[in-house]
């Protein structure tokens, strides 16, 4: 049984930076009240489900959560028991913070959230908000009760009470087995194709070897003499390539008539500046009248002078260069000349190569040949050899057939098992099972609020509803303050199924402001006497605006009010 203890917060809705807290476990019944907006549904709602679940009970966002004022170091903390652990929640915002503590200690942090998140709800509470929600609270606001759920989340809260969703998991882990199963029957069909490959593979080498044994010595020499005419063809073409190649002359001046023809290069270039320079002088000398440097005044008789001198210069190198020129020309001649000859003889090399390369080739298929003929007496001893391992990989394949039929057996097996994990399985024989009690105490707390109908629930979690000289009719019938007592039974109903399971049992009881709205005086007094004999085991808080009426009913009163803008709480 869960035991929540105490509940701590500051910077929580409307409160403050000062820490806040409600015992939780020392009253029986304890009245809630304050004007609206005062923060009682932040105090006590909102506060335990966001410390369990992250998220306060009403549909606000996160961002609300946090002081408005203050916005930051919202912070809550939780203290409960089960059994002989004690635990403590700690959740805030703004830094935002989620530990878990058992007996003093903090529980390993190294998951994610999400995951730390399911250690709690999995492994510590055995319930998630929505049980949580149907066990613990009854409300006007934000909760959806029983029959206002989907059939699938009321299945859901039912597993959870029945601490039956273990089969949920079961099926799981199942569904994984059966996808680890087909795939090891895939794996293993992979394995017998692979293997009747071999089997092939290995029938072949045993034809092959027959054959072998069988075949005429004298084909295999006919194709030793065809190879060794192709290579004497070769041999042939070879020669007569070696011959074309000795004809080919090579200038062994050449290295003599390059340099000559760099260094008539490199002169012929040196002129061509000095020419260049000399036709700048010339140009000088017809333009210019006074020397740039003395300023003094250049005749006709000394330029002229000197412009035939420098055209005289002109014409020597020209011609030199013309000489340097032709005699180039004849040396690239024969340079061209040099070049073809040698991309000749490397033409008759490479052939001369490619030839050599068939040739070898040719000489390895004679040597195949030749020790075939040698060999031929050892073919039967392979043969021998090769069945044998034929006989082996024909025993792996029936193997692995084998292997395979009980691998399909047992996906057989595991799916009859994922048949009895299913819903319509051991689940529902299960819920059948406790329906009848879950129909006796919906029905009892009924009666013990003056309720007087026939209320079951069937295995799918439908209504069927009964009372005298009506017709059978749906929740939706009833009036809100009938409604309000088919929730409050039906969330005591299931708060005794706890109890008989040992699963979601908790202290908790909250009722978030029933009186205030759906009933009336007599439904108000009928509903205090049912809270009243559920017993000191049972921590009752109920929100109200009527604290007036009913203040008396109440071991315990907790008041909010609002001063400058931060809410406040008095206990009495």
């Amino acid at each position: 049984m869960i035991i929540f203890k105490k509940i701590k917060f500051k910077n929580f809705g409307s409160f403050g930076n000062t820490w806040s807290e409600i015992e939780l476990n020392k009253n029986s019944t304890t009245l809630v009240c304050g004007t609206n907006g005062s923060g009682k549904s932040f105090a006590l709602l909102d506060t335990i489900t966001f410390a369990l679940f992250g998220k306060p009970f009403r549909k606000i966002n996160l961002t609300q959560v946090s002081n408005s004022i203050n916005k930051k170091n919202c912070l809550v903390e939780l203290e409960f028991s089960i059994e002989k652990d004690d635990y403590k929640i700690v959740r805030g915002l703004s830094p935002k913070i989620f530990e878990i503590h058992r007996n003093g200690k903090l529980i390993n942090q190294d998951s994610k959230n999400l995951d730390y998140q399911d250690v709690l709800e999995e492994q510590i509470l055995k319930m998630n908000y929505k049980t949580f929600t149907q066990v613990v609270i009854l409300g006007s606001s934000a909760f959806v009760p029983f029959m206002q759920l989907t059939a699938s989340d009321r299945r859901a809260v039912i597993e959870n009470i029945l601490d039956i969703n273990i089969f949920t998991t079961m099926n799981v882990i199942l569904k994984t087995k059966v996808t680890i199963a087909k795939e090891n029957i895939t794996d293993i069909i992979n394995k017998i194709e692979l293997q009747k490959q071999k089997v092939e593979y290995q029938q072949k080498i045993v034809d092959n070897l027959t054959l072998r044994l069988n075949n005429d010595i004298k084909k295999i020499q006919e194709e030793i003499d065809q190879h060794s005419v192709e290579e004497n063809n070769y041999l042939e073409e070879i020669q007569k390539l070696q011959q074309e190649k000795n004809l080919v002359e090579l200038n062994d001046k050449i290295d003599d008539v390059l340099k000559i023809f760099k260094k008539n290069e490199t002169t012929i270039s040196q002129y061509a500046f000095k020419i260049s320079d000399l036709e700048k002088e010339v140009k000088f000398y017809e333009k210019t009248e006074n020397c740039p440097k003395c300023k003094t005044h250049l005749t006709n008789g000394l330029k002229k002078e000197n412009i035939e001198t420098l055209t005289q210069n002109i014409t020597s190198l020209e011609k030199e260069i013309n000489s340097l020129t032709e005699t180039n020309d004849s040396n690239e001649k024969i340079i061209s000349i040099e070049q073809k000859n040698k991309l000749k003889i490397v033409k008759i090399d490479s052939d001369i190569k490619d030839l050599n390369s068939s040739i070898r080739e040719i000489k390895s298929l004679i040597a195949y040949k030749t020790k075939q003929l040698v060999e031929s007496n050892k073919i039967e001893m392979d043969l021998v050899r090769e069945k044998t391992v034929l006989k082996m990989e024909k025993s792996e394949l029936i193997k692995l057939m084998k292997e395979s039929e009980v691998l399909k057996e047992d996906l057989t097996y595991l799916k009859l098992a994922g048949d009895i994990l299913k819903d319509n399985g051991v689940k529902i024989k299960i819920i059948k099972h406790y329906l009848p009690s879950m129909n006796k105490y919906i029905n009892k707390y009924l009666r013990a609020m003056d309720f007087f109908v026939q209320f079951n629930i069937d295995e799918e979690f439908n209504e069927v509803i009964k009372s005298r000289h009506r017709d059978e009719f749906s929740y939706m019938n009833f009036s809100e303050g009938e409604k309000m007592r088919i929730d409050l039974a039906l969330l005591l109903a299931w708060r005794e199924i706890a109890k008989m399971k040992n699963s979601v049992n908790c202290n908790l009881l909250i009722l978030d402001e029933i009186f205030d709205s759906s009933l009336d005086s007599v439904g108000t007094d009928e509903v205090l006497r049912l809270l009243n004999a559920l017993g000191t085991k049972t921590n009752v808080f109920v929100i109200s605006h009527k604290a007036d009426q009913i203040v008396d009913k109440f071991t315990n009163t907790i008041t909010f009010e609002k001063k400058n803008n931060f809410s406040k709480m008095t206990i009495s």
